[in-house]
């Protein structure tokens, strides 16, 4: 398994959002573009997931326009990642802020379970 957040880890995790049909399906209709931040300023880490009607798909950097932005600190997303941590729970602590549009992250709900479901090989 590549390692979190290696350039090699977000290739695979490109390739597991492609090929899903569940995310494929999941995905018809909607138009959306997540993107997060870990760590801040010029040293965070930055990549993007892109909703487009039936196509997810995963960059490094940041998105030309991202509907909602998530951002926390190194510890916090590696808990996200690893499952020790529900983003939930890290949002509540005041340790993953959300801006935009807290709507679309309700809206699709169970996309997003989806989405953690298919990346979980990369845990």
């Amino acid at each position: 398994m590549p390692a979190y957040l290696s350039p090699a880890w977000f290739t695979e995790a490109d390739a597991l959002l492609r090929s899903s049909e569940v995310m494929s399906t999941r995905s018809k209709g909607v138009r959306l573009i997540l993107e997060q931040h870990v760590g801040e300023g010029d040293s965070a880490t930055v990549w993007h997931v892109c909703f487009a009607d039936g196509v997810v798909s995963m960059a490094a950097g940041p998105a030309d326009s991202a509907d909602v932005v998530f951002v926390t600190d190194p510890a916090t997303a590696e808990g996200i990642r690893d499952g020790s941590l529900s983003a939930q729970a890290a949002f509540i602590a005041g340790d993953l802020r959300v801006d935009g549009s807290i709507a679309a992250l309700l809206e699709h709900a169970e996309m997003f379970t989806a989405l953690e479901d298919v990346l979980g090989p990369l845990r």
